[in-house]
């Protein structure tokens, strides 16, 4: 791991910044889907956890690149990988293959769940749970997708139709049909129970699903969902599966935020001893490089599957090469270890500043964030333009972050693996300050 410098950097008297330039052709050129305050940053180097940007100011990065960047940005295994297999073969058609490919199909297969033993290669982890879905229905000849409250698999037409969020539903232009439908998640902080867990939501499952046992396929869900940082206790996982098991319904489980060491396992299964029937993967399955995801299938499942076609540029040589790479440095580095005992750093360093606007701290490994409130007494949501000061604070600050969660006031802070407690010290000592910036200037 490298080690941490300051989040700023000056910026460079000897040559005029770049970054005009550059923003103001991104924002003539560009369709971007979103962006906030200071964005986007004209990003021009990424090493580890720090990107610098046009000016030479350096960030911290807690978003990891979107959730991509598992060893950190242009990590020296994983950028040799993928320049030495540019010499060799880039992309073949989806009929042949690679040595890339075996070896990366290979390795996942080994380290994930037992019930699952073959990869369909995408290009991506919404195109994963796309044919995720058409292999259900295929198998069982039944239509129906369960998926959770504040469930996010994805954004293109059929994954949007398992999305929790109606902001995204509507995006779609197009009613999105009748063939999913919606089961409760375990938001522990918020239980609508008021008591103890006793897994008392998972009531409302089983009457859901019985309402619509002739035509449900599957249940899709993330081992802990990464908007928000909700992680279920083991007991929900444990009455979960053994429901789902009981009516002979399939689990996709997405573990495209959850899997490659980001949860403090390899995959997020592994808290939960659940062996899936389908197992969609992407994001930092090739360290960054390039775009690539997959299906990991139980043969039995996937045995008379017509796909109709391969996504033309799955299973990439360069992106796979650059995903061994990625899968031994998360080993021989500890990675998952380290993620492990930095959620529980992160966890007690953000407890430690007693702010009356810090709500919920939720990690497992390095998936989760902040949940920000008025009132910890009445867990009163803290308004959204507070929520994005504290945001833009942080930013300014030289820490980049975004903001998620059900109620949309959690400070989602996924780093790379590699992140260090002196990272994280700069993290909280930038939320410090914007938390008490922002409450100075809040409304009453």
């Amino acid at each position: 791991m490298s080690s941490t410098k300051s989040p700023k950097g000056p910026e460079s008297p000897d040559k005029p910044s770049l970054a005009p330039d550059l923003v103001s052709r991104d924002g003539r050129y560009v369709l971007r889907p979103w962006s906030g305050t200071g964005e986007p940053v004209p990003v021009v180097e990424a090493k580890d956890c720090l990107l610098t940007d046009a000016n030479g100011k350096q960030f911290i990065d807690f978003t990891s690149g979107y959730f991509v960047n598992q060893a950190g940005h242009c990590h020296p295994r994983v950028v040799k990988a993928a320049t030495e297999q540019l010499g060799k073969v880039t992309q073949v058609s989806g009929r042949h293959t690679t040595p890339p490919v075996v070896d990366l199909a290979e390795r996942l297969v080994q380290l994930s769940p037992r019930s699952v033993d073959r990869v369909f290669f995408t290009t991506g982890g919404t195109e994963a749970n796309e044919f995720a879905f058409k292999m259900v229905r295929q198998y069982t000849g039944k239509t129906d997708i369960a998926y959770l409250d504040n469930a996010y698999h994805g954004l293109t037409l059929g994954t949007l139709a398992a999305c929790a969020s109606q902001k995204y539903r509507d995006s779609s232009g197009v009613p999105l049909g009748d063939y999913t439908y919606q089961l409760p998640n375990p938001y522990c902080y918020r239980c609508p129970h008021e008591q103890s867990c006793e897994t008392q939501c998972l009531d409302e499952w089983e009457e859901r699903l019985d309402a619509r046992a002739d035509t449900t396929a599957a249940i899709v869900a993330e081992s802990a969902q990464a908007v928000g940082g909700i992680a279920p206790p083991a007991k929900w996982w444990a009455r979960a599966d053994e429901i789902r098991k009981k009516r002979g319904l399939l689990l996709i489980l997405d573990e495209i935020q959850t899997g490659l060491g980001r949860t403090g396992k390899m995959f997020g299964a592994e808290h939960y001893d659940l062996e899936p029937d389908l197992m969609s993967i992407g994001k930092g399955i090739s360290g960054g490089v390039g775009s690539l995801g997959g299906v990991l299938c139980r043969s039995e499942v996937v045995a008379k599957f017509f796909g109709g076609t391969t996504p033309t540029s799955a299973g990439n040589a360069v992106s796979a090469a650059a995903g061994c790479a990625l899968i031994d440095t998360v080993i021989d580095e500890k990675l998952c270890e380290n993620a492990a005992a930095m959620g529980i750093y992160f966890t007690q360093a953000v407890a430690a500043l007693e702010d009356p606007w810090v709500g919920d701290i939720r990690f497992q490994g390095l998936l989760g964030g902040v949940e920000l409130v008025r009132d910890r007494k009445t867990k009163q949501v803290l308004a959204k333009e507070d929520v994005t000061r504290v945001k833009d604070s942080m930013h300014e600050d030289g820490i980049l972050l975004t903001v998620s969660g059900p109620l949309g006031n959690v400070l989602r802070l996924q780093p790379p693996l590699t992140v260090t407690r002196l990272h994280i010290d700069a993290c909280v000592a930038a939320l410090a300050r914007a938390l008490e910036t922002t409450r100075g200037s809040a409304r009453p």
